[in-house]
């Protein structure tokens, strides 16, 4: 019942939008479109997602922990609520959603917990070495190519650090009905072997019933490399 009232939300909205709008709002939301509605369906559509990778990520005391693309800000609310001793910093490259996430988890800037910063995931300003953990929800379609992304995030995480990547499998996108050139599809075969392809290694996936679909995450960890020249040769 829930998910064909999600459906059928979805259906209304491409009913009322240009398929073309409807395409550039769901990569960078923007406007009131995005903000009114498109930012509701988001937290609604993520909330399990988000739930399963809050659990895999298992923040520890006094980490550093960056999310990509973190829309409204559901996630890092309850990240910094669960993880109080924990640093956070979320990108993103929407301003709308820099806006909106800013109000959401204002107490958390407030304190200093958390900081929010406008810029792309394939070209990050931050140091190598920078985070324990990188997490993202729903971002790996818009990655096209996704290789830039997944070298930038190995560049910044720790040596051993995790990456936690939540994601549609591309049987679940067409389920949606998703538009195919902007939300890219990958088998969950496909996205272990981009991780391993860009030095990621220990990498798993997992997947548990949620909605609107089945949640599923890829876990992987940046190796603890034995010299500095295999760590460069991997960013190459």
């Amino acid at each position: 019942m829930a998910l064909n009232l999600f459906m059928l939300k979805v259906t209304l909205v491409k009913a009322l939008v240009s398929e073309e709008t409807l395409t550039k709002q769901s990569r960078k939301p923007s406007g009131w479109l995005g903000k009114n509605i498109l930012q509701p369906m988001f937290v609604k559509g993520n909330a399990d997602l988000n739930q399963f990778i809050l659990e895999l990520m298992t923040v520890q005391v006094n980490e550093q922990v960056l999310e990509i693309g973190f829309g409204p800000g559901e996630l890092l609310f309850q990240l910094c609520q669960q993880s109080p001793s924990a640093q956070f910093t979320g990108l993103d490259f929407s301003p709308l959603m820099l806006q909106q996430a800013s109000v959401h988890t204002q107490r958390y800037i407030k304190s200093g917990q958390l900081a929010l910063i406008e810029a792309s995931s394939d070209n990050m300003p931050f140091a190598n070495y920078s985070f324990h953990q990188v997490a993202c929800a729903n971002t790996l379609y818009f990655w096209q190519p996704p290789e830039p992304h997944f070298k930038e995030v190995l560049r910044v995480l720790k040596p051993g650090g995790k990456f936690v990547l939540g994601f549609r499998t591309g049987e679940q996108i067409d389920r949606m009905q998703l538009h195919p050139t902007i939300f890219a599809r990958y088998t969950e075969e496909e996205v272990g072997s981009l991780l391993e392809l860009a030095g990621f290694e220990n990498i798993r996936i997992e997947s548990r019933a949620g909605f609107p679909v089945d949640s599923v995450c890829a876990v992987a960890y940046k190796p603890s490399y034995k010299s500095i020249a295999q760590y460069i040769s991997l960013l190459r």
